[in-house]
């Protein structure tokens, strides 16, 4: 009998930590033949990752200062056993998993007319133009014709080119010409039990993360910007619709933290939960210690049908800044920056708590919120600066210019404060607070 316990508790020991292997991504080095199972041998592309047979507590480490295009489609894990994916090594930026085509090669752009440039693609809708990670970009048009100004872009999805309006070459006036493809660059939908930390997501125009129905995901300490723009459909007027979140849990969603993150330049909203069909239940999500600045909506939420439930959404701690001073925001045809976009929201809303957040400077309002779902919300503990624009549009028809109106009309944010904050480098995207700042009493945003 205690041989027998004795072989049953050692197979069970082999079964865990057969069960628990890291894995290693080097993407200079590495080589997708070798086993994966240290640096020396790591793996080096995102296609191996994605081939990988990972099992429920299994990790995946990308070497910091490498650079992975594609598409990551992460593996689930089992309750209390997550896959992970994460850093390793020294120095270096983040490990950055990016959604464009590289167009820097002046040989790989042709002229075709008068200051119009063309470049082969794939047939995957272009929805972003990033030049030199930033500093410019284009303005997506739908037409070839429409192409008057410089850096209009036309993405022509049946030729698999993309025509660009420019007095040069664009990567002889441009180091980098990079082309967001219209795909999630983290495509987590159905994933369960999984863990990000400490990624860089950039350059896709569709979602950073995204994908539905998912449970127990975890998104820590990652870098989301420069995401959305693409093509989702084309109304019945023929009028295109673009969209892109930085974060998005669509539909069924449930036990998912979101903290430590920072995200920037994204067409639609940094974070957001929202669904739209009957088992569109969004339930324990916490989004906290983020920092989010020139994102159109900081934060966006509504859920329907009615009857679906909406429990335990908690926005807390967390720093947003200038809501609509993004690069998408002259290009939509609905600019309305908001830190807090709340659409129509029929579901059964409750503990649905927004505290201790920073709200700092907004293109158009801080909250917005189109029907009246107060029975399930929690506002306190804010603090709010609006550079003049209102605190709040209320129902659509109402624009609340004061925090006191604001107050008084919905009853929320009773603790919360109206002052400009004093941040320790908004030259540098330091969003922490200076001692002595308001909101340093109520301890506020992100520590």
């Amino acid at each position: 009998m205690r041989t027998v316990s004795f072989i049953t508790c050692y197979l069970l020991l082999v079964t865990s930590l057969a069960a628990q292997q890291t894995y290693y991504v080097d993407s200079e080095n590495g080589d997708d033949e070798e086993t994966g199972l240290s640096a020396v041998v790591a793996w080096q592309s995102l296609e191996r990752v994605n081939r990988a047979d990972l099992q429920p507590g299994d990790t995946v480490r990308f070497k910091r200062g490498g650079l992975w295009r594609g598409q990551l489609l992460p593996k689930s894990g089992a309750p209390g056993k997550p896959v992970t994916y994460m850093s390793y090594g020294d120095g270096g930026g983040k490990p950055i998993l990016q959604g464009s085509l590289a167009r820097s090669t002046a040989h790989e752009w042709s002229w075709v007319a008068e200051d119009i440039w063309v470049t082969l693609v794939t047939d995957v809708d272009i929805g972003i133009l990033i030049l030199d990670h930033g500093k410019a970009y284009g303005v997506k048009k739908w037409r070839v014709e429409d192409l008057k100004d410089p850096l209009d872009f036309y993405h022509n999805a049946e030729g698999k080119v993309v025509c660009v309006r420019s007095d040069k070459n664009p990567a002889v006036t441009y180091a980098s010409v990079e082309l967001a493809l219209t795909r999630h660059i983290v495509n987590q939908g159905g994933g369960h039990d999984i863990v990000y930390d400490g990624l860089a997501v950039r350059y896709g125009a569709a979602h950073g993360f995204g994908g539905g129905d998912t449970k127990r995901l975890v998104i820590r300490n990652c870098d989301v910007y420069w995401i959305g723009g693409g093509l989702q459909h084309v109304r019945p007027d023929g009028t295109p619709v673009r969209y892109g979140n930085g974060i998005e849990f669509w539909d069924g969603a449930e036990d998912h933290l979101v903290e430590g993150n920072r995200l920037w330049e994204i067409y639609d909203a940094a974070l957001t939960n929202q669904g739209n069909n009957e088992n569109s239940h969004q339930v324990n999500i916490t989004y906290r210690n983020n920092v989010i600045w020139n994102c159109e909506y900081s934060f966006e939420f509504w859920n329907r049908p009615a009857g679906v439930k909406s429990h335990n959404i908690i926005f807390e701690n967390n720093t947003c800044v200038n809501a609509g001073q993004v690069w998408s925001h002259a290009q939509r045809p609905d600019p309305n920056g908001t830190h807090l976009s709340f659409y129509q929201n029929p579901s059964d809303t409750q503990g649905f708590v927004i505290r201790n957040n920073i709200f700092c400077g907004t293109t158009d309002v801080c909250l917005r919120m189109e029907n009246d779902w107060r029975g399930g919300l929690k506002m306190e503990n804010n603090l709010y600066y609006t550079n003049g624009k209102p605190i709040t549009r209320w129902l659509i028809k109402d624009f609340l210019p004061t925090l006191e109106e604001h107050q008084r009309m919905t009853g929320l944010d009773a603790t919360s404060l109206f002052a400009k904050p004093e941040f320790m480098d908004p030259d540098r995207h330091d969003y922490r607070l200076k001692p002595g700042s308001a909101g340093t009493s109520q301890k506020v945003g992100r520590p």
